[in-house]
């Protein structure tokens, strides 16, 4: 009996010593756990309502999404893994090039393609879905094949989707971005950063049909000519989802995404009356801290800033427009025949610390010269503490170039009246030409005169 007993427990701790080293691979976070003492929380001060949270993400970004001003950053430019949301920059291509009426035919390669293990609603290959029923499942509960199949039908194949997610990039203003696949599944090769992603985001958003997706809780796939079921999506993003703890009423839509590299990353927007704004995070562990950073950020910003136009009243000084002549003439290499006028968008409200209007900074720098945009600097504007608020370029008008004047010395050079740089021509009468005859003549001169005397000799 004891014999057995002994045998029994040992195979019980066998069995769970193989169990604790089981491989667990994930592609998308979708744990609703609740609070935990063993790792980083997100900390709001309530009682210090302009004391900015202290988040876990690694790297994040808070950007209003009419203006693209950057209201909060913490290793914004940083290179980071996106994971899944990835599947934004797929379904802003989607909405620009797909046809939403469209049949997918699902391929072997986007079936098969994926990590055995990660999201999916498990199509087949042949299955028919429609262009709108894939995005759905790429959006709201991270399809991979989904993301697959709809690369394959804008472009092709999935490099060649890729190409053009990159190109978009590029053409967006994004500077550390580099996509290999529509899914986001880990590739080392795959990164962003959360700046890039809000801009992304940014773009995406100016789509009824992006909004109306990410929106949805829940939506039914019909049966298929390879499925008698329906599937039945429910939303990731615990934000929107009123059932959930970690329901935000101002949040209007988003996008989560988990792989072990990446760790937690989420892109959510939120509006409070006509402000509207955009939050990335990236590197958060556990995953419903990106949740509650967040919720964190969000409420912070629309607590502590407000809209203003204080350029409504700016005019540049005459400091200011000589400085502007000056790099516009060293750009140039001339001088200003005409008479130089600034001009600055003063209309444009933008985000402001409340009740700090009175504290504003602005300065003008005449550093950024660009000829075919007609811009001739910036002007920035900022707190008291020097956090930026906003950077406007500012553009020229009525700036006539013509040559510095020159004159003419005695040596045949041009000299700049306004420089005092020496110009040589081409002039026959060059002093060092002159020079060089003479001392010819005298030279040969002094041969003739050695070969005379010999032959006297």
């Amino acid at each position: 009996m004891k014999r057995c007993i002994i045998k029994f427990l040992t195979l019980i701790i066998i069995l769970c010593a193989l169990m604790s080293f089981a491989p667990v691979s994930y592609a998308e976070d979708v744990t609703d756990e609740k609070t935990t003492t063993e790792y980083p929380e997100t900390t709001e001060y309530p009682d210090e309502p302009w004391r900015t949270p202290d988040t876990v993400g690694e790297a994040q970004i808070v950007m209003d999404a009419s203006t693209g001003q950057i209201l909060y950053q913490k290793n914004a430019y940083q290179k980071m893994y996106p994971a899944s949301i990835t599947k934004i920059m797929t379904s802003l291509l989607a909405v620009e090039y797909g046809d939403f009426e469209d049949t997918i035919v699902m391929s072997e390669n986007a079936v098969y393609g994926i990590e055995p293990g990660s999201s999916n609603i498990a199509l087949d290959v042949g299955e028919e879905i429609s262009f709108e029923d894939a995005m759905y499942a790429v959006l709201l509960v991270s399809a991979n094949e989904a993301a697959w199949a709809v690369a394959e039908e804008i472009a092709g194949s999935l490099e060649h989707f890729a190409i053009m997610m990159n190109e978009k990039a590029e053409e967006l203003g994004c500077i550390n971005t580099h996509f290999v696949n529509s899914h986001g599944l880990h590739d080392e090769d795959h990164y962003t950063c959360p700046y890039d992603m809000a801009l992304i985001t940014q773009e995406a958003l100016k789509y009824d049909k992006f909004r109306e997706i990410t929106a949805t809780t829940h939506y039914i796939i019909p049966p298929t000519n390879l499925e008698e079921e329906e599937r039945n999506l429910w939303q990731n993003n615990k934000l929107i989802m009123g059932d959930s703890y970690l329901y935000y009423d101002y949040c209007e839509g988003g996008k989560t995404g988990f792989t072990d590299e990446a760790r937690g990353t989420f892109v959510a927007w939120a509006k409070k009356d006509d402000m509207e704004l955009i939050f990335v995070t990236m590197g958060n562990y556990p995953t419903r801290t990106s949740y509650t950073d967040a919720r964190a950020m969000f409420e912070y910003c629309f607590n502590n800033y407000s809209y203003a136009t204080p350029l409504t009243d700016y005019s540049f000084s005459e400091e200011d427009i000589q400085a502007a002549e000056a790099a516009l003439n060293d750009y140039f290499d001339g001088e200003n025949a005409g008479k130089l006028q600034l001009n600055v968008d003063t209309e444009t409200a933008f985000l402001i610390k409340n009740d700090t209007e009175d504290e504003i900074v602005i300065e003008y720098s005449a550093s950024n010269i660009d000829e075919d945009s007609k811009q001739a600097g910036d002007l920035t504007v900022s707190d008291n503490d020097g956090n930026v608020y906003m950077t406007f370029p500012v553009t020229y008008s009525g700036y006539a170039y013509k040559p510095y004047p020159t004159t003419e010395s005695p040596d045949g050079s041009q000299e700049s009246m306004t420089t005092g740089e020496t110009q040589t021509t081409n002039s026959p009468f060059n002093i060092y030409v002159l020079i060089a005859i003479i001392s010819t003549v005298i030279i040969a001169f002094a041969i003739l005169c050695i070969v005379l005397l010999k032959k006297r000799k």
